[in-house]
């Protein structure tokens, strides 16, 4: 059966009018995969954060700029991509790839000048309260994690950024500045991190996943 004999001799059209008739996701769903990804990248950086000092910064304008961003951005990559399946044109393709690879890069820049370029509405959590609340979270994102064999293994960055943030903040209170507890014992503890992380990726069986 060829093409014609199956989509008729106007297949953009036929194309056209499947993807009009096909289930939209709704608003929440919509909603909820760039806000679920920008939580997890705000996740990470704050546990930074936690492993270079005693002092943890959480700013909910940046927060609530960089959500407007990825929204903006990944409904635009949607909606390019939804209509990009019924060009035909090669060169329609590869405009339609480099529109979303600006798009893209757009919102990268976005989310981290966002950062830089937002100042107010910053406020710092204090000891105990940011250990027991990035140890908190840690603890749940570490179980989701080591329940998917992809992210199982940025357990072992998470565990790592951990140790090096609890390490410095005891060094603070204990008044230890020398150079190799301070410095070098942090940074191993990181590559060791690393060395994990990658050794996780390695053991994973694509093909099953």
């Amino acid at each position: 059966m060829s093409a014609e004999d199956y989509l008729g001799k106007n297949p953009k059209k036929i194309m056209k009018e499947i993807l009009k008739g096909a289930p939209r996701s709704s608003i929440k769903e919509s909603l909820l995969t760039p806000t679920l990804v920008l939580a997890v990248l705000r996740y990470y950086q704050l546990l930074s954060d936690f492993s270079k000092g005693p002092l943890l910064t959480v700013n909910l304008l940046t927060f609530l700029g960089q959500l407007l961003i990825f929204l903006i951005g990944f409904g635009l990559v949607a909606t390019i991509l939804r209509r990009s399946l019924v060009q035909d044109s090669p060169k329609m393709k590869i405009g339609t790839y480099i529109v979303v690879g600006a798009i893209v890069l757009l919102v990268v820049l976005g989310y981290v000048g966002m950062a830089s370029f937002i100042q107010e509405g910053a406020f710092y959590i204090l000891a105990p309260w940011d250990s027991l609340s990035i140890f908190t979270i840690s603890l749940v994102i570490g179980i989701w994690n080591w329940k998917e064999a992809v992210f199982r293994p940025f357990v072992s960055m998470i565990i790592a950024h951990l140790v090096v943030g609890s390490l410095l903040r005891y060094y603070e209170w204990m008044g230890i500045s020398n150079v190799f507890l301070t410095k070098v014992i942090p940074l191993a503890v990181l590559f060791i991190g690393i060395f994990v992380l990658f050794r996780g990726f390695k053991k994973i069986t694509w093909s099953e996943v």
